[in-house]
């Protein structure tokens, strides 16, 4: 019972994320945008889980990464595109715009989820090809919900459709990402990071705080890439 219950709750753990994506696109549809971004970022932190999980409990398998795959498809790729598509709707944008931008940003996505289960398997430590749907859904939701909670002034509508397109093109592209775990191998470095945003967050909002450590991420990514691309 105790190795059944083991493997399990690596799987019931990606299973209660499917439930938040789904969650995400009803509450988005029912123009709850807030709870829905809430939804997608709760689905964030159970993918940060069940693969460590899994791996730690010595129970990872194929099946495990194929539903993490499949899981991550609606939580990062189809809830995104729905709270963003909802929050532009009344912003008098273009529809049939925003829907070729949705759609390409699920694709995109797809395509990247796809190429990742190809790939041999990744060590904790090592570089991401391409920026991850999960990095991607996240900083989407993040981005509704700090305009959600600056009245709609931090991002104007325009860029949102530039916004959906850049993290499209950022996870097709060969830019290689560092893995979140080395970004925080540094205990008291990490500590004192969290704690600054902690107290940025009171200051300010913990959204646009989140939205901006995301923003400075992905922007990572690109310098590097552009600094070894010209040296």
């Amino acid at each position: 019972m105790k190795d059944r219950v083991r493997k399990l709750l690596p799987n019931m753990i990606t299973f209660t994320g499917l439930v938040c994506a789904f969650s995400a696109v009803v509450l988005a549809i029912h123009e709850d945008l807030a709870a829905a971004g809430a939804c997608i970022l709760a689905g964030n932190l159970l993918d940060s889980l069940d693969g460590g999980l899994a791996r730690k409990l010595g129970v990872a398998s194929a099946f495990g990464l194929q539903l993490d795959s499949l899981v991550d498809v609606v939580t990062f790729g189809v809830a995104p595109s729905v709270l963003v598509y909802q929050y532009l709707r009344p912003l008098a944008l273009s529809l049939v715009v925003m829907w070729v931008v949705c759609v390409g940003y699920m694709i995109g996505g797809v395509f990247r989820l796809a190429r990742f289960n190809l790939l041999p398997p990744k060590q904790s430590h090592s570089d991401s090809v391409g920026l991850t749907i999960s990095t991607s859904g996240a900083m989407l939701a993040l981005s509704v919900l700090a305009n959600h909670a600056y009245e709609h002034r931090l991002i104007p509508a325009g860029v949102f459709p530039v916004l959906v397109v850049a993290l499209t093109l950022l996870m097709v592209s060969r830019i290689r990402y560092p893995a979140l775990a080395s970004v925080f191998r540094r205990r008291w470095v990490s500590l004192a990071g969290l704690g600054a945003a902690a107290l940025l967050a009171i200051w300010f909002s913990p959204q646009l705080v989140v939205f901006g450590l995301t923003s400075g991420y992905v922007s990572f990514g690109l310098v590097r890439a552009a600094y070894h691309l010209i040296y």
